[in-house]
């Protein structure tokens, strides 16, 4: 699960706090049980102060992958 940093420890506005907070809320939608290394999550976080339009295409790239990846799983199966 990505946690964004607590409010007041980094240098950023409100408002890039809550639109980065929103951000952050849609990647855990796929990385929400996942186990992170510290340095996974730094770079999430770091990816979660994009915009939106830049989060919508990487979360849509990785869930391709991800239904491409369970396609693949399943032809391999008996």
């Amino acid at each position: 699960m990505i946690i964004q940093p607590e409010w007041g420890t980094r240098n950023v506005n409100k408002y890039f706090y809550e639109s980065e907070a929103r951000r952050v809320a849609d990647l855990n939608e796929i990385f929400g049980e996942v186990e992170l290394t510290v340095d996974e999550e730094r770079t999430l976080i770091w990816l979660a102060g994009w915009d939106e339009y830049t989060i919508e295409n990487v979360l849509s790239a990785i869930r391709k992958a991800m239904a491409a990846e369970a396609k693949r799983l399943e032809a391999v199966r008996p």
